[in-house]
């Protein structure tokens, strides 16, 4: 598997573990509501919007732009794309190596 080496702001050094393990779960939540029959695009949405937000503030733009990508296929009810873009983004997540810059 390939790793990311992000350099972070060792302010933020000690929150990331915590972060990191947050958005695992969202990426759970998100593949998870794209598994069923019933769909809810709204929720799906809201939580790419977080995403999208977050990312950039811990030094971690990749976790934005799943992020936005997520929101923008729950706008359009394409639970495939939801799907590729949150395994993606748990791929990316379990990738993650952080140092202190």
């Amino acid at each position: 598997m390939k790793r990311f080496v992000i350099q972070v702001d060792p302010d933020l050094y000690d929150l990331i573990p915590g972060f990191l393990a947050r958005k695992r779960t969202d990426a759970r939540a998100i593949l998870s509501g794209v598994s069923g029959e019933r769909v809810d695009f709204e929720a799906l949405s809201r939580i790419g919007h977080k995403l999208k937000g977050e990312g950039g503030s811990y030094g971690l733009d990749p976790v934005s732009l799943y992020g936005a990508q997520i929101e923008q296929a729950a706008h359009k009810h394409d639970a495939l794309a939801i799907r590729h873009y949150a395994h993606e983004l748990a791929v990316y997540l379990d990738s993650v190596q952080i140092e202190s810059q």
